[in-house]
């Protein structure tokens, strides 16, 4: 590890410590949608008036209710017959999606296009934990997605503190900056505490907690669990090109492997589960 990324290490959990680090909150509409769910006597009005007052949110929820996930149904034209064709999980799975989506997206360039890669293989992940735990663990499957989702949810948090950094070390000075492979190698080593800290602060089910704090190892004892779950889908992501930053095939197919035996899934499986995995990520950003 070099200096700066020691130097960064430190940073990063002396201010989550001190509960310093400045992270991302839910929209406003989200947290109450979000805290809402969480009591069963929420009524559907309730929802739907908490949904009025967010545009963006709305237009989501129409769009995932009228998807080709929900093909051959007439088309969902308010948002309570929205919520009535999704159920009130999907509806959780959007507003976490929705809130977590924000995170990816910056002004700058460099960590927009960065971010784009990571968003993209986080939803490679996610589709891949669905579509896992529909094979062994099917009324889990709403937490694995949204666990896959989330599990590099701190990486564009901590490229922004990384370009926070930048700018103060570059002021009135022409001093070279990391290069983009330690940058890259740094946002993928210390994204986890974030991560962990953000999943805290938006009271994150613990399955998505854990498979956020723990992703790189698997769990001997619950082994078929969302954390198991994410971190083989995690690889199967990677051995299939949708990745951040450099894979190397003798460390991820290992994890395949591995992962494959734990949950008590065989190579016929895993090819299904692969199976046009590219065009299932490019739909899922269509629609």
């Amino acid at each position: 590890m070099s200096a700066f990324g020691e130097t960064f290490k430190d940073i990063v959990l002396r201010r989550i410590e001190s509960d310093s680090l400045n992270l991302p909150s839910m929209p406003v509409a989200a947290t109450k949608c979000a805290s809402l769910l969480r009591n069963p006597a929420t009524s559907q009005r309730q929802i739907t008036a908490v949904l009025e007052g967010d545009p963006v949110l709305v237009a989501q929820l129409l769009r995932m209710a009228n998807s080709a996930a929900y093909g051959g149904m007439a088309p969902s034209r308010t948002i309570d017959e929205a919520l009535s064709r999704l159920g009130m999980q999907r509806l959780k799975t959007l507003i976490i999606e929705a809130s977590a989506h924000k995170l990816f997206e910056s002004k700058d360039p460099r960590i927009a296009a960065s971010s784009q890669v990571v968003w993209r293989h986080s939803v490679a992940v996610a589709l891949l934990s669905r579509d896992t735990a529909s094979l062994i663990l099917p009324a889990e499957g709403e937490v694995c997605y949204l666990a896959g989702l989330l599990h590099d949810v701190g990486k564009p948090v901590v490229a922004a503190m990384l370009l926070e950094a930048e700018r103060k070390v570059a002021v009135g000075r022409n001093s070279t900056w990391i290069d983009s492979k330690e940058w890259a190698q740094t946002v993928s080593e210390y994204h986890r505490p974030v991560g962990t800290a953000i999943a805290s602060k938006w009271n994150l089910a613990e399955p998505i907690t854990k498979a956020i704090r723990d992703c790189t190892e698997f769990d001997p004892v619950d082994r078929l669990s969302a954390p198991n779950v994410v971190r083989f889908s995690n690889a199967l992501a990677k051995v299939n090109g949708l990745a951040f930053g450099e894979v190397h095939d003798d460390e991820v197919a290992p994890v395949v492997m591995i992962g494959g035996s734990m949950l008590g899934i065989d190579d016929d499986v895993v090819q299904g589960l692969c199976k046009g995995l590219h065009d299932r990520v490019k739909e899922h950003f269509a629609s």
